[in-house]
């Protein structure tokens, strides 16, 4: 086994030399030590980030607020950043009006989300091909700049009281340019240009979910107290604004480049950018990993979105109404705890399991806690029951961004942007797909069942389970094979 370690670690060797020699042509060009690149692409992200968030937390409510004043507009129930239109009585006429409410929101969110993401794969998957070809600066900008023009439009329309089903458009304008998970994207393949591969990769992908993590921690714990101090929505969304704003301004004016000119694609057409996208899912594709890994890294990827990218807008709408009846800061203080849960759990995971494991072994147990976090959650009948899955849910997030760092590792230098925006197009779907389903499956069982939803996510986390234990057997199988042939050829030709 010590023989076959050296063989799995002679690539990555080859592929740092390379990196190295990328990062101070790079270095030359810029003058930014390495550090201070890495700085700003992650800075931007997470501006990006708390304003997405942000208006996610803003709208969530404030949807339910504007359906509740549209449908009900003489009930005493009201709703503001105050106070929640909360009835724990089942028998009361409020009640059953809550219920009203509670699918008119979930049935919004629906097609926000199908606003927001049909068009933003289609430009996702585009801008990572594009940037293997002309760089990774130019298209930082426009998801950017689609976000400050929905969160602009939502302001205008929260103070002009639009009819909220108006805020769909604005959704789908910020969807023709991409959203977060574009400019995501682009920080994962900006990463990979100024970092060697493999643990060290992993590691700085680990701090980038943490930064997420932080950020993530921020827009919730904020949004509650902007929204209470207020008495409104208007000043938090505009809040949004300011920071996706600030995103922008650095990526426009100091945002330094990472991809230089002699690593870059050939320049093709819009419909072989897409075909490039989807590359390493065919036959050939790498020396480093066979077809069938990559598809079943596709499959865990897809599988760890559906367990945890649709839990937002049903846990808000779950918090929101009986038996919790919980109001905009407690919301928000409980998605700080959850989240710093996640940044703190996934940098310490990654950190830790690196001493002893794999990437592949990380993976796994970020599926392990996604089961238990959502079962508990979905028993929750307590306010100290949903803080209990909030600490369990310290590594549900992991495996996405572990995937992704397990695909680079993979995948040849010049392809990794193509790889990627075939990732995060799959990202766009998994956002898509999973908050249709959860909403979907939340109005179908609220009356019923209302913790359903989460066990059907921690039903996706189980298969993802399997699918990773396929593929640390799979991986072990090759890598031996690999180091037989490679000893083999050796052999021969010593002997020749």
């Amino acid at each position: 086994m010590k023989g076959n370690e050296d063989f799995i670690e002679k690539r990555p060797l080859l592929e740092d030399e390379n990196c190295k020699q990328q990062h101070n042509e790079h270095s030359k060009k810029t003058a930014f030590p390495r550090w201070l690149t890495l700085s700003l692409g992650i800075i931007v992200v997470f501006l990006h980030f708390v304003s997405y968030l942000l208006n996610l937390y803003v709208m969530n409510q404030y949807s339910y607020k504007a359906y509740y004043e549209k449908t009900f507009p003489n009930s005493s129930h009201k709703s503001s950043g105050n106070t929640s239109a909360c009835e724990q009585n089942t028998n009361t006429t409020e009640y059953k009006q809550q219920i009203v409410i509670q699918k008119l929101t979930s049935e919004w969110g629906i097609y926000c989300t199908l606003a927001s993401n049909i068009p933003g794969i289609i430009f996702t998957i585009n801008i990572g091909s594009l940037s293997d070809a002309y760089g990774r600066k130019l298209f930082f900008v426009a998801p950017l700049l689609g976000t400050v023009l929905k969160n602009g439009l939502c302001c205008v329309g929260i103070y002009y009281g639009f009819n909220i089903e108006l805020f769909i458009i604005f959704y789908g304008i910020e969807g023709c340019t991409g959203n977060w998970i574009s400019t995501m994207l682009m920080v994962y393949c900006y990463i990979a240009d100024l970092t060697e591969p493999g643990k060290p990769r992993s590691l700085i992908y680990g701090i980038l979910e943490g930064i997420i993590g932080i950020a993530a921690f921020i827009s919730s714990t904020f949004s509650g107290y902007l929204i209470k101090w207020t008495d409104g929505f208007f000043y938090p969304e505009v809040t949004s604004v300011g920071f996706v704003l600030l995103g922008l301004m650095i990526a426009v004016f100091v945002l330094p480049e990472s991809l230089p000119p002699s690593k870059r694609r050939d320049k093709v057409s819009f419909l072989e950018n897409i075909g490039r996208a989807t590359e390493c899912y065919r036959p050939n594709f790498s020396p480093h990993g066979k077809q069938w890994m990559f598809i079943n890294l596709l499959f865990i990827f897809i599988l760890s979105g559906f367990a945890n990218l649709g839990r937002i807008q049903v846990e808000t709408l779950y918090e929101l109404n009986s038996p919790f009846c919980w109001d905009s800061v407690k919301i928000g203080w409980y998605g700080a705890l959850k989240i710093g849960m996640l940044s703190i759990g996934g940098m310490i995971m990654i950190k830790t399991f690196h001493f002893c494991v794999n990437d592949e072994y990380i993976a796994l147990t970020g599926f392990v806690t996604s089961v238990i976090s959502a079962i508990v959650f979905g028993l929750s009948t307590t306010d100290t029951m949903l803080y209990i899955a909030a600490v369990l849910n310290f590594g549900n997030t992991v495996t996405m961004p572990i995937v992704r760092s397990i695909m680079s590792r993979m995948t040849p230098a010049h392809k990794i942007g193509s790889v990627f925006a075939g990732i995060a197009a799959i990202e766009f779907i998994c956002n898509m797909a999973s908050s249709l389903l959860a909403n979907a499956v939340y109005d179908a069982t609220v009356e019923i069942y209302k913790g359903f939803t989460f066990f059907v996510m921690a039903g996706y986390a189980v298969i993802g389970i399997v699918l990773c234990c396929v593929h640390i057997v799979g991986q072990k199988r090759h890598e031996e094979k690999t180091y037989l042939i490679s000893t083999t050829e050796k052999a021969s030709s010593q002997y020749s």
